[in-house]
């Protein structure tokens, strides 16, 4: 138990340390000197500084991933109520993830190609994919009149991805107000 609490207790100093000076301006020795360690204590938990970006990059993509799946497959919502889930999901676990988030959306590109490929390249591709089907679906509904579905799916990620720059706990807006702001937007006709 104690070392599954060192294990993430270096996650999180690791993913503080990125998160403000990026994956190359943070070395292993830092963290290491943060945790009061030995440089060598961290091949323990990590066999190098690429596994440790990886494991602090599906921290939160795993749970992004699994409740996006839950909600495409669910045939019980209109494609409206999808939209509207996929979009509270989407922001809700990037904001609890706020560091997390920030990392994968700028420094998944330290990762090698392999690494890329096997951990995330196609599940980001079936997200997409899956927000374009929400579209298309809607697209019947009468919504999003000639538009083409994969564009509009890059508009609204691209727009709620953004949040993440902007987007302060103790600002005007809640997440949730955020949330149905962004839908009301994107679903206006």
């Amino acid at each position: 138990m104690r070392e599954n609490n060192k294990y993430e207790k270096i996650l999180a100093v690791a993913t503080n340390l990125v998160n403000r000076k990026g994956f190359n301006g943070v070395s292993l020795q830092e963290i290491a000197d943060k945790m009061k360690l030995h440089k060598s204590s961290l091949f323990y938990y990590f066999r190098n500084k690429e596994e440790l970006l990886l494991r602090i990059l599906e921290k939160p993509f795993d749970e992004f991933w699994r409740n996006f799946e839950n909600i495409v497959q669910n045939d019980q919502l209109r494609p409206e109520e999808k939209l509207k889930k996929a979009i509270e999901n989407h922001l809700t676990l990037l904001i609890q993830y706020q560091a997390n988030s920030s990392i994968f959306l700028n420094e998944l590109r330290c990762l090698s190609p392999k690494n890329q490929k096997m951990h995330f390249l196609s599940k980001i591709k079936s997200y997409e994919k899956g927000f374009e089907n929400i579209i298309t679906e809607m697209k019947r509904d009468g919504y999003f009149e000639g538009e083409d579905p994969r564009l509009v799916t890059f508009g609204i990620l691209g727009m709620l991805n953004w949040v993440i720059r902007w987007f302060r706990r103790d600002g005007r807006l809640t997440i949730n107000q955020i949330c149905d702001g962004f839908y009301q937007m994107i679903t206006r006709r």
